[in-house]
């Protein structure tokens, strides 16, 4: 691995464990077994770690909150669709955490935060649009409204509540959070008792979630100097 990629991948996985305020750029350095003028040579500063790695997660979500073939998820696919828009939101949560001060401290993020926003809200809102004109999800015009911000609410502050439970790992985590809105889901989907109790048990099971793992944030990274 690239010596760029090594930086931006310890200063995530830096960031979401001990919060961006709390990790320097020595410090990853130092985690890097790199002169911090090795650091500075790649990244000039801890702001341009950060500003890459939101440039990163913008990139990953915009891969994922395309609209060709949402009006086609059957009930189960919404399941897969959603669990993957927690996990590539938990890839990045230590950008979810302090949205204020990391605004205040890097506002090079700031439209990049709220395009990334906008853009899953659309999304949300689209597909439970699509699934509506289906007849697959019962709800009024302003229960659907609601709804959709009920589902951005858990996918994007979800990670935040958990880690009030420290018991939970990361998968576990993720797993929450696709319950708490499977919870809020189901009792809309016109389905039968049985095909419910096939959802139930397959998100029971974590079993799916091993086939849609979010790609790896380094996917866009490209070259080293």
């Amino acid at each position: 691995m690239k010596t760029a990629q090594r930086i931006l991948l310890t200063a995530l996985a830096m960031f979401n464990e001990h919060g961006e305020n709390s990790v320097t750029s020595v410090d990853i350095a130092i985690e890097l077994d790199i002169s911090p003028g090795n650091l500075y040579y790649h990244f000039k500063g801890k702001e341009s770690i950060v500003v890459a790695l939101m440039k990163m997660h913008e990139q990953q979500m915009q891969a994922l909150l395309t609209q060709d073939k949402l009006d086609t998820l059957s009930a189960e696919d919404i399941m897969y669709y959603l669990y993957l828009l927690v996990d590539s939101i938990h890839v990045f949560h230590f950008l979810y955490k302090s949205p204020a001060d990391l605004a205040e401290k890097y506002p090079q993020i700031v439209k990049r935060r709220q395009h990334i926003l906008a853009n899953l809200k659309r999304q949300i809102t689209f597909l439970f649009e699509s699934l509506v004109k289906q007849k697959v999800l019962i709800a009024t015009d302003a229960d659907r409204v609601l709804l959709v911000e009920l589902i951005l609410l858990i996918i994007t502050q979800s990670c935040q509540f958990d880690e009030l439970n420290s018991h939970m790992d990361d998968e576990t985590q993720r797993f929450h959070a696709l319950s708490l809105m499977m919870v809020s889901i189901l009792p809309r989907l016109a389905m039968n008792e049985g095909e419910k109790a096939k959802l139930v048990a397959i998100l029971n099971s974590h079993e799916f979630a091993n086939s849609i793992k979010s790609e790896s944030p380094l996917y866009a990274v490209n070259g080293d100097k």
